[in-house]
């Protein structure tokens, strides 16, 4: 099955290449006159997963999140530069406040599917929006997204089952107005309402699917660029697809440059590389370092250090618990020695917070350096507090810690002269076990391990999403109860000019990093992969999606 799917696919890609000769050929050569805006083109895209659910408002699948972000349109989305602009609004007004925003909805925005009449569309109105927002909020749904929105009035109590989800901050004055009432300002809401969660859902539709909204193309609405035409998926074959069309009445049609879409399924991400490499799609979003593909000539690649590692310690593990001891080994890394070890994927980090992320548009590891926030390069202080531990713990031999490593990281090089450095300075060996993504995720869940070489990605591109991802994760980490850091990040959530920003957020990533539970290593690179001439793709590094409103192919 897969073999004939692929064999029909290079045959529809021959037949449209005769095609244009025969065209060109009977025109004498005119259209080579014209200019090529590289618009008209499926553009294929491979997946390493089912995207098993397309309810916006609910799944948090990573392979739908590409397929909801190219299908739905919120308020809001984030242009080329990653700056939030109106995109199912026409305007918007912000109170002087902060508590009020009043969005004016695009009179030419529509519903459509598959199984809708082409030449009668059903508006998208304010109403939606409301219906969905309250979806997210009611605890009846369990929307991962709730706490995104916490912002909103009523939001808490309602989170907490002490009031209906009709009395969320969030109404229809009449059919063209949504407006939203928040508890506190925040200064993030813009950029919030671009998530793929906050699109509009339709109730009338959504009652009518009987529970099974967003589980197939019959029960998913959409009111974006594209729609779903197709979407073929057995577990146990291959050649799964999904398919989907430029929509005509999408509000700016000759903005859309591809006909069409389609996103090629595998069973995992090992598969879906090697469908790339095969030459079956024009985009791959990987995570892992592209080397074949890095310096030819016969690709493009997009990348951006959205992803901080560093070493994490079992909080349960009675040796490293012991608060010195894992001082002493942070303090023991030196970080310049170890850069030129590392390879194009990762560089070294001594910060939390990845320069992927942007403030104003600009990188927040380039208006605050990161060198000062990691604990200095010591090593006699780190002989001195391990020998401490040591005595104290009455450690005798520490083979049996080792730091868990997933084998995508491409390189080990460096983390082998870390083992090494501790082994001469401190006398001990710990070595490096590198293990499959698979076992990695499972020991990490089940608590089998004593290091690891742990990956944070913030949700979004902003400080305070960054930083959350550590705050949220205080219990896996082990960071102690003492460690209060809710007042800052709370301050961080309200309206502060740049430069505090950037200094409060520092302030975090210290107070953190002073914890001793989360020694940041490295930063990784995540990537964008097209074959040539397929260019203009959206690349969003923190949700590893793509955006192919204005992707545009030129033939090479």
């Amino acid at each position: 099955m897969r073999n004939s799917f692929r064999a029909r696919l290079r045959a529809r890609r021959w037949a449209g290449i005769l095609l244009a000769g025969a065209v060109l050929l009977m025109t004498g050569g005119c259209a080579s006159q014209e200019e090529d805006t590289g618009a008209g083109y499926l553009f294929t895209t491979v997946l390493p997963g089912d995207p098993e659910c397309l309810d916006p408002q609910f799944t948090q699948n990573e392979n739908a999140e590409i397929v909801i972000r190219n299908t739905m349109e919120g308020l809001m989305r984030f242009d080329d530069a990653g700056e939030p602009v109106p995109a199912g609004a026409e305007t918007f007004t912000i109170s002087g406040d902060g508590l009020v925003y009043t969005f004016t909805l695009r009179s030419d925005a529509y519903w459509f599917s598959k199984n809708m009449d082409a030449d009668r569309p059903e508006r998208v109105t304010s109403r939606d929006y409301v219906f969905a927002f309250r979806r997210i909020a009611d605890p009846a749904m369990r929307s991962p997204y709730a706490e995104d929105f916490r912002c909103i009035k009523n939001a808490s109590a309602i989170m907490a089952g002490e009031q209906e989800a009709r009395y969320l901050g969030v109404s229809a004055p009449d059919g063209n107005t949504v407006m939203f009432e928040l508890e506190y300002p925040d200064p993030d809401f813009l950029s919030r309402l671009c998530q793929t969660c906050a699109v509009p859902c339709n109730q009338e539709f959504f009652e009518s699917t009987d529970g099974r909204y967003g589980l197939d193309a019959d029960t998913y609405l959409c009111n974006g660029a594209f729609y779903l035409t197709q979407w073929n998926y057995d577990q146990y074959s291959s050649g799964n697809f999904l398919t989907f069309r430029k929509c005509k009445h999408y509000h700016d049609p000759d903005d859309v440059f591809p006909s069409s879409l389609q996103f090629n399924i595998m069973h995992t991400r090992d598969a879906a590389e090697t469908d790339f490499a095969e030459g079956n799609a024009d985009v791959l979003l990987t995570d892992r370092y592209p080397k074949a593909q890095m310096h030819d000539t016969h690709y493009n690649v997009q990348s951006a250090a959205a992803t901080t590692m560093g070493l994490i310690f079992n909080p349960d593990n009675e040796i490293l618990k012991d608060d010195d001891l894992r001082q002493a080994l942070a303090m023991s890394i030196d970080r310049e020695a170890l850069e030129p070890m590392l390879g194009e994927d990762v560089s070294a980090a001594y910060g939390l917070i990845p320069p992927a992320v942007k403030l104003l548009g600009t990188s927040y590891r380039e208006i605050q350096a990161d060198e000062p926030l990691a604990l200095p390069y010591d090593p006699d202080k780190a002989v001195e507090l391990f020998a401490g531990s040591a005595q104290e713990l009455g450690i005798g031999t520490m083979n049996a810690i080792r730091v868990m490593v997933p084998s995508t990281l491409p390189d080990t090089e460096a983390l082998l002269a870390m083992s090494q450095n501790w082994q001469d300075l401190f006398g001990y060996y710990i070595g490096i076990e590198t293990v499959s993504p698979d076992e990695f995720a499972s020991r990490l869940a089940s608590g089998d391990y004593a290091i690891a070489l742990y990956s944070m990605t913030p949700e979004r591109g902003g400080c305070y999403d960054a930083l959350a991802a550590y705050t949220d994760r205080a219990a896996m980490l082990g960071m102690p109860e003492s460690v209060d850091i809710t007042a800052l990040m709370n301050g961080l959530a309200k309206p502060i000019n740049l430069a505090d920003t950037a200094a409060l957020s520092a302030s975090i990533e210290k107070l953190i990093i002073d914890t001793h539970c989360f020694v940041p290593l490295f930063y990784k690179n995540r990537y964008c992969i097209a074959t040539a001439g397929n260019v203009d793709i959206q690349f969003d590094p923190f949700k590893l999606s793509a955006d192919f409103i204005h992707a545009k192919h030129f033939a090479k």
